[in-house]
């Protein structure tokens, strides 16, 4: 089977707006100049709030986040094929992990605060998952914290699994394959704090976002552990709104961190600096940034109460983004990917 056209973005949106007809969209980019065109009619789905590329280019998955369900497409011609829905095993699927080599995908279940382990069938569809591991545990916020809530799932170079718990400040370590997962380590981060996504930096260290605190915080990794060594504020909300930090990225030669903040509408752009962060500036984004993807000169922010996906050109040496006034109309997006072996 042929493999995606090196061009290709998929967007996954929430659809209680616009409804589930325009759950994923497809789009061709244009590598000089960051414009997005319509690619494939769009696909009916259900809050499919976050994508993730089989290694090979010729599948997509998708977490069905308010059903409960993985979801599992094949590349074709003329766009995504539905193969199969398999049950998620914890409510809200908010996050996906695929391993590299193509026989698993992970799914982190935000309100069971739990993670299922899929095994990929040889057609490409998703086997019913095969483990179920649950967290345990809540935090000091009673609104937010009062069970655990696995907000990420990913894999590290070294073949370790990562999750985030925004519910119990912790990150917990794992190894993973075909037959399951076993626990390797769980690191206490701040309390309070809500980690919702994490990044890992070409040095080693890594970088945690805090949903509830607005912070990042700089850990220390080492055999699955995780040891915070330094936190740095990501910004501050607009008048009377809290702000909450939602994806964090760095960029391919390690140089800068960019962090999207909802409630401050805004990137923020840390220079990496040994293993200390120093904020460069904020830069306007539309109204509730959720999730964001480098691809290759350009970032795409996806403004989810904006309904719309902001293009911008990044500057490599300041690492500054700068918006290329191009923007495309998309009801709630949640998510961005790029086609694999995209950066």
């Amino acid at each position: 089977m042929p493999s995606v056209p090196p061009d290709l973005v998929h967007i996954g949106s929430y659809t209680a707006k616009a409804g589930p007809e325009l759950a994923i969209t497809a789009w061709r980019q244009d590598p000089r100049t960051g414009r997005l065109a319509p690619a494939h009619p769009p696909v009916t789905a259900v809050d499919p709030s976050w994508l993730a590329w089989h290694p090979d280019g010729t599948h997509l998955y998708a977490a069905s986040e308010s059903a409960a369900q993985v979801l599992s497409y094949a590349v074709t011609g003329d766009g995504l094929r539905l193969l199969g829905a398999q049950p998620s095993g914890g409510a809200d699927p908010c996050h996906l992990a695929v391993d590299p080599r193509g026989r698993f995908v992970v799914a982190a279940n935000y309100s069971g605060g739990s993670v299922s382990v899929f095994a990929i069938g040889d057609d490409g569809a998703l086997l019913p998952y095969h483990e179920l591991v649950a967290h345990e545990g809540s935090g000091p916020d009673a609104e937010r914290q009062e069970s655990p809530h696995a907000h990420m799932a990913l894999l590290a170079q070294d073949g370790l699994l990562y999750v985030t718990d925004l519910g119990t400040d912790e990150v917990r370590s794992y190894t993973v394959g075909p037959a399951g997962l076993r626990h390797l380590a769980t690191s206490p981060l701040i309390a309070g704090m809500g980690p919702r996504h994490l990044a890992f930096h070409p040095s080693g260290a890594v970088f945690v976002a805090g949903e509830l605190d607005s912070t990042v915080v700089v850990c220390e990794a080492a055999d699955g552990r995780l040891r915070p060594v330094s936190s740095v504020a990501a910004t501050v909300g607009a008048p009377g709104e809290r702000n909450y930090p939602s994806h964090l990225e760095c960029s391919p030669d390690g140089r800068f961190l960019y962090l999207a903040n909802r409630g401050a509408d805004c990137l923020t752009v840390f220079a990496v600096e040994g293993g200390t962060l120093r904020p460069v500036a904020d830069v306007p984004t539309g109204r509730w940034p959720r999730h964001f993807a480098l691809i290759g000169d350009f970032l795409y922010v996806a403004d989810q109460d904006g309904d719309t996906v902001s293009v911008f050109r990044r500057d490599p040496v300041t690492g500054l983004p700068e918006p290329t006034g191009e923007t495309v109309a998309v009801p709630n997006p949640s998510c961005v990917v790029a086609a694999p072996g995209v950066v």
